[in-house]
């Protein structure tokens, strides 16, 4: 037996003893509740809030609460007991301190220093994990930041990080008041979203914040093993094909250690900043897996759960790179939009928020606070109505004038109008004709359309927007929200993909056959770009030669399938692509510029 094995093995025989000691130990009428119930707590206003906890068969449970009404409940045969109560309506401006007490036949449980407000939960991988102060890596103006966190009236709860083979029934966190001190360890972006609620005077409210957060996570972790066994595309994806052995990307062993325990502490709404490591995923299957995922949780919790989720940042996932051609995340981040075809739940774009160019060689840029802000504006503007700004551009029709293409975006994203961030023209739209060759577009803002050309492109057919890997954008509304990453073809994920299939042996060279997979690269002769194909990980980097011998390119290689090496600059002539495996054994393929 493996350690992993055991590990999972050791902490699943320990939950069971642990309730095997409230069911049957005979001196086990002493009363028990999860740790997401403690003194400084906020609890969702205006609601029936579950509370639950255990105790053995049939004991009885007082519960009162310093606002309402005593009431009594009887533990059942399994030796939990749950009720609800009425909590108080929050006032804007106002914060009661209210006490809960929780008596059985041999203890009495109290909480202090209670509030009544709005409690969110912040849930992910590492960009919503990413604290104030990441060590090497702090947010933009970290002291000021950290020196103004004395809110309060602002609570926060860290879920420990943990996984589990079961759904567990308790996690270890506590709550705690708003300090520098309590604030510095959190989510940045969960605390900079609960202090927009905070400040915002027309609701101005206790909030309580939920980090539930696993640096690395991959969504299937997050979902249900039910979830994903009952859905044919999530079953063959994240179970039958998933070879992970790392527990943070491993199915159902997130949700049943940090999202369980939970369920059902009564909250408004959850925020998602996730998808890092599904990148390579297809993107309907992720769409599908993020649907189902909150369909889920919704029906657990047992209401509709407001959930705005973030889409990854511009990122290079090669260092250096030497090319910004590649579109895998372009279509990730439209996959990630795709979740809006529910309308509960919305997305913000992250890709004019680097600090510099620079940021996209780390994968967690600094500038949290935008992201925690343009979340709170969704919260605000459709869970507390407030008249806000939330979304920005949506692509919503275009229209072909000779060589020109016009976008026309949903009136209710224009807000006030049309703008760039830096006041240039709109960058990143790429054009192409029939030939399926995308090239950079010429921008322009007429109204609130905008118009693209290329003389490279004579009759146009299709748009793509913001989709290399590494775009920043500056297409905004006037209310300084970007606009979102859109495409209007359905063509193959990479430009030269047409060629994989040519029967012209010219076009394609391949380098390695083993079994039924094969590395390939592609086009050959080339023109503008090298795409090498096939290599599932097994490329440490490749480098370019000239016929002198000199080395001219280098690109590392990635997680993908697929990788891209820029070669525009490069002038006609006969090159050397050398392959260099992750064994430090190499491949030599000739090369030619057309």
């Amino acid at each position: 037996m493996n350690n992993i094995t055991y590990s999972k093995l050791r902490a699943f025989t320990i939950s069971l003893l642990f309730l095997f000691c409230f069911i049957f130990d005979g001196n086990a009428q002493t009363v028990t509740m999860p740790n997401i119930f403690g003194s400084n707590m906020v609890l969702q206003q205006n609601t029936q809030v579950p509370l639950w906890g255990w105790a053995t068969a049939g004991t009885s449970v007082l519960v009162t609460a310093s606002w309402g009404q005593p009431v009594t409940v009887i533990t059942g045969t399994n030796g939990k007991w749950m009720t609800k109560i009425q909590t108080p309506i929050a006032v804007p401006g106002q914060a009661p301190v209210y006490t809960l007490s929780i008596k059985g036949p041999m203890n009495t449980i109290t909480f202090t220093n209670i509030l009544v407000g709005e409690v969110w939960l912040c849930s992910g991988q590492s960009n919503m994990w990413f604290p104030l102060n990441m060590g090497d890596y702090k947010v933009v103006d970290y002291a000021n930041e950290v020196a103004a966190a004395k809110y309060p009236n602002i609570r926060l709860f860290i879920v420990p990080q943990s996984d589990a083979v079961a759904p567990a029934v308790n996690c270890g966190g506590s709550w705690a008041s708003c300090t520098p001190t309590t604030a510095t360890p959190f989510s940045a972006i969960g605390y900079f979203f609960g202090r927009e609620l905070y400040n915002n005077k027309a609701l101005n409210v206790p909030i309580g914040m939920i980090s539930n957060a696993y640096p690395g996570s991959g969504i299937q972790a997050w979902v249900k093993d039910s979830v994903l066994q009952a859905n044919a595309d999530l079953k063959s994806k994240y179970i039958d094909l998933n070879a992970n052995t790392i527990v943070y990307k491993k199915p159902s062993l997130l949700y049943n250690a940090m999202i369980a325990p939970l369920i059902p502490f009564a909250m408004k709404g959850i925020l998602w900043y996730q998808g890092e490591s599904n990148t390579s995923d297809d993107g309907p299957t992720y769409t599908k897996a993020n649907l189902e995922m909150v369909k889920d949780w919704r029906a657990s919790w047992g209401h509709n759960l407001s959930f705005y989720a973030v889409q990854i940042a511009p990122h290079f996932y090669t260092n250096p790179s030497t090319t910004d051609l590649g579109t895998m995340q372009g279509f990730f981040r439209v996959a990630q939009s795709d979740i809006m075809s529910d309308p509960e739940m919305g997305i913000v774009s992250t890709s004019d928020l680097l600090i510099n160019p620079d940021e996209r060689y780390n994968i967690h840029p600094t500038d949290k606070k935008a992201v925690g802000v343009r979340l709170s504006m969704w919260a605000l503007a459709r869970d507390y109505a407030q008249p806000i700004q939330y979304l920005g551009p949506v692509f919503q029709s275009y229209t072909v004038e000779g060589n020109k293409i016009r976008i026309a975006f949903k009136p209710e994203s224009l807000g006030s109008g049309l703008t760039t961030k830096d006041g240039l023209r709109p960058t990143n739209f790429r054009i192409a004709g029939a030939d399926q060759k995308f090239y950079p577009a010429l921008s322009t803002i007429e109204g609130n359309t905008v118009v693209l050309t290329s003389s490279l492109v004579i009759s146009p057919i299709a748009i793509r927007y913001a989709f290399s890997d590494g775009a920043i954008t500056n297409l905004m509304n006037q209310e300084g929200i970007p606009a979102l990453q859109f495409k209007t073809d359905s063509w193959p994920l990479w430009p030269y993909k047409a060629f994989i299939d040519s029967p012209d042996p010219n076009t394609i060279t391949v380098v390695e056959k083993n079994n039924s997979e094969m590395t390939k690269i592609f086009p050959n002769p080339f023109s503008n770009c090298i795409n090498i194909s096939g290599f599932n990980q097994n490329i440490h980097h490749v480098d370019l030669f000239d016929i002198l011998g000199r080395k001219i390119k280098t690109q590392m290689g990635a997680e993908s399938m697929e990788m891209t090496l820029d070669v525009s600059d490069l002038a006609k002539g006969v090159y050397m692509l050398r392959i260099m495996r992750n064994d430090m054994t190499s491949i030599d393929i000739k090369t030619v510029k057309q």
